[in-house]
């Protein structure tokens, strides 16, 4: 079912018993700690200091394909790596749905200009415990338009609140959004910027998408086609670029040459990255909702007490897509583990450096390159989606020597910032981040070569058969939620 905001997908989420709703949590810290916590989308609001209807919604999708079929329109039965392959084959029908411009929208309900711009408003979350400062900007987006093309573009780029007018913004290079704005910082211009700090899911599943750099066509138009309808937008009245008319809270700002603020530490996936000076963005309007939502998220390193690892199947069938539009031919299966950092293939390994070929081309494709990366790549008797079975192969079927391969010279990150694996020398600020930073990247070859005998040291397991009549005549007893007495299959 189509929605056009935030507002309406958390109805549907609500619906399925996904949502939680908590009053009185402080911004301060606990609203991490309840976004670390909980496996639900959480709506907090009434925090301390705050009018009663500023809100903030965390966790719209992390752990719930439900909540994530709700965000793409979309529904499917599969899972594991059916789930990767029908997303895989839905990208494929993908046709723009170009946005629709406006006059007006809920998104100017309060508009501010000049003394009246205060960004500390709302109840901006200070995420982590060890955080330089409050973050409004973890789960939204920031829009841009390349100056030589004219194409537009938005990512997801983390932003610092430093005062009531100014943000800091990390654009990791080799991002769309940093070269934009290093084209114009190199024609000596400011950068005109337009930052949405309360978006539905469409907009954040369109802002890292890796399909819309063909044919001329924006995220805009893959969001239109995720949600149903096209996004309707305002032209904004400082930088000319759309915002988005159903968004919680968006700012226009300007990004000067040369301007720049301490922003960080923050904690990322891979840690907490050094404090560092960077571009500074000088907010000229403010706009939001009445009662607004500030969408956020907690980057996190280790997933929570015991869960399980979760495989991150919307990249997976990002790569796996690439993969086959660059001619890889027989890939069973591709899954992803802590965001791309673990790619595991799985494939039917035809002709001599096949697998090689798929591990290479999983490893620096545009989806799976970003920070470098282990590729592991496996025969197809292994199910990429089972962690477990993958180990398994990797400790069985390889001699390291042979097996291992390291890329050199890859796409990383500004050194040390995000990626903790890069050496780092401490130092006294100002300390501008390197403009060439490299990293490696390892490609593990668990496949078996094609001229061995795929007879030898075959895999010891019961028959599906034996399992099907096995789980028909006992399964209700083995499996039993709770069952304290062992249950022995007698010959």
């Amino acid at each position: 079912m189509a929605y056009r905001d935030v507002r309406e997908f958390i109805e549907r989420v609500d619906a399925i018993g996904e949502l939680t709703r908590l009053e009185g949590v402080n911004w301060n810290e606990e609203a991490g700690a309840v976004f670390y916590l909980s496996s639900d989308a959480v709506l907090m609001s009434k925090f301390p200091g705050y009018p009663p209807g500023y809100r903030i919604l965390a966790n719209q999708l992390r752990g719930s394909v439900q909540r994530f079929l709700l965000a793409a329109n979309w529904s499917t039965n599969e899972e594991g790596v059916g789930l990767t392959k029908a997303w895989k084959e839905r990208l494929r029908a993908f046709e723009p749905v170009p946005p629709k411009w406006v006059d007006d929208g809920p998104i100017m309900e309060n508009v501010h200009t000049g003394s009246a711009i205060d960004m500390l408003e709302f109840p901006v979350p200070k995420w982590h415990e060890e955080d330089g400062g409050r973050y409004i900007g973890t789960e939204g987006i920031e829009i841009v338009k390349d100056p030589e093309s004219g194409r537009l573009n938005f990512g997801t780029y983390r932003m610092q609140v430093h005062d009531k007018a100014t943000l800091g913004i990390y654009m990791s290079e080799g991002k769309d959004g940093y070269i934009i704005r290093e084209k114009y910082a190199r024609q000596g211009k400011l950068c005109p910027v337009v930052a949405v700090f309360g978006v539905d899911p469409g907009l954040l599943l369109a802002s890292g998408s890796h399909i819309t750099h063909v044919g001329g066509t924006s995220e805009f138009d893959y969001a239109g086609w995720l949600k149903g309808m096209p996004e309707e937008v305002i032209q904004g009245r400082f930088t000319g670029l759309p915002i988005p008319a159903n968004a919680e809270i968006a700012i226009e700002g300007e990004i000067l040459p040369g301007d720049m603020a301490v922003e960080g530490p923050f904690g990322e996936q891979t840690g907490y990255s050094e404090a560092r000076e960077l571009p500074a963005v000088r907010v000229k309007a403010l706009y939001h909702r009445d009662d607004p939502i500030i969408t956020g998220r907690m980057p996190l390193s280790y997933p929570p007490g015991k869960r399980e690892l979760q495989q991150d199947f919307y990249n997976a069938a990002l790569i796996w897509d690439q993969m086959e539009k660059a001619g890889v031919r027989e890939i069973k299966g591709v899954a992803c583990y802590y965001h791309h950092r673990l790619i595991v293939v799985s494939i039917r390994n035809s002709f001599a450096g096949h697998s090689r070929q798929a591990g290479i081309i999983a490893s620096q494709c545009h989806a799976g390159n970003y920070l470098g990366n282990w590729v592991i790549v496996v025969d197809e008797d292994i199910d990429p989606s089972n962690i477990k079975d993958v180990l398994w192969a990797v400790l069985t079927r390889t001699d390291a020597k042979r097996a291992i391969q390291v890329l050199e010279d890859c796409w990383s990150s500004h050194m040390s910032l995000i990626d903790p694996s890069r050496p780092f020398i401490k130092a006294e600020y100002p300390l501008i981040p390197s403009k060439a930073t490299y990293r490696s990247a390892a490609v593990i070859d668990a496949c078996w070569p094609v001229e061995w005998d795929r007879s030898w040291h075959r895999g010891v397991k019961p028959s599906q058969e034996l399992q099907d009549r096995v789980m028909e005549k006992w399964g209700n007893a083995i499996f039993r939620k709770g069952a304290k007495t062992k249950v022995w299959l007698k010959g």
